[in-house]
């Protein structure tokens, strides 16, 4: 069995424990009735290729994915090896399944609503700070989602009286840069694109967010750990954990062709309190009734 996952060790092998322990609760044991390879993308999508190609040459039963555009690169190399995505983007959009009830090829997995919950992110930051006039967008170059989400975020950002201006930001070297960059523009919040890049840097993002005085949101749990205002998403890790039960049936025989997408179906809203605090934030009731879970 394969793992490839989208970002570091030192951001992402919570999610490889998360799946070995739904896969140990079903009987698989890495090291005893399995054999588990994992390989980490640090973000880089020629190295999602690079190391698909050599999980792939291990001809494993199953590959699990992390994330959707690790899957896109798996699947562009394989049709016959099952693929289990525990974190897709837009599995039918982009194309890796033909619908979530019957993906019909090799790809299944989870879907959660990335690019449909992303004018709720917005209405979200929004209420947090209600005197927001202007949001950064932060994205990297070459993001191919990017004009889908200012298209998105386009008549919300409207109705909310907000104008969104794109921040670019090459790599880690340049997070500061970019930050001082959308400071300059009077922001008073930023998010960020679908892209593990902000995903494995969440701590810095978050701790730029705080220097700079700007309300920052993200779509992962782990982001508003690290220190963002809030977060608002699916738990990722859960994903994990419940993917093990897609491996567990592909492994007995199952064909990921007949196994329906499952739609990620518990949306948390997590605050970071410490956070408020820092940036002055008096949050509002409106908003802290919505609160799931709250970090102090």
């Amino acid at each position: 069995m394969a793992l490839l996952l989208a970002s570091s060790p030192a951001t992402a092998s919570h999610f490889l424990k998360a799946l070995n322990s739904g896969l140990a609760e079903l009987g698989w044991v890495d090291g005893r009735n399995l054999q588990l390879d994992v390989r980490y993308g640090e973000n880089d999508a020629a190295r999602f290729r690079r190391l698909a190609i050599e999980l792939l040459a291990l001809r494993p039963d199953v590959f699990v994915a992390g994330n959707e555009p690790v899957a896109r690169e798996v699947s562009a190399l394989t049709k016959s090896v099952p693929i289990v995505v525990p974190i897709g983007f837009d599995p039918v959009g982009d194309g890796l399944v033909q619908s979530l009830a019957r993906p019909g090829g090799n790809v299944t997995g989870f879907s959660i609503l990335t690019y449909e919950l992303i004018p709720k992110r917005l209405q979200l930051l929004k209420q947090a700070v209600p005197g927001l006039k202007r949001v950064a967008l932060m994205h990297r170059p070459g993001d191919a989602t990017l004009d889908r989400v200012l298209k998105l975020l386009a008549e919300p950002a409207r109705n909310l009286g907000l104008a969104i201006v794109p921040g670019e930001v090459r790599d880690e070297a340049d997070l500061e840069r970019a930050f001082e960059q959308v400071a300059r523009q009077k922001v008073g919040g930023i998010t960020g694109a679908a892209d593990s890049f902000f995903f494995q840097h969440r701590k810095r993002m978050a701790d730029l967010a705080i220097k700079h005085g700007l309300a920052y949101s993200h779509t992962s749990i782990e982001s508003a750990t690290a220190g963002a205002l809030f977060s608002y998403g699916a738990d990722s890790g859960a994903l994990f954990r419940r993917s093990a039960a897609l491996v567990d049936k592909i492994l007995k025989g199952a064909n990921p062709a007949n196994i329906p997408l499952e739609q990620a179906n518990v949306y948390e809203l997590v605050v970071n309190m410490k956070t408020a605090r820092a940036l002055g934030i008096k949050l509002p009731p409106s908003f802290l009734v919505q609160v799931t879970q709250t970090i102090e």
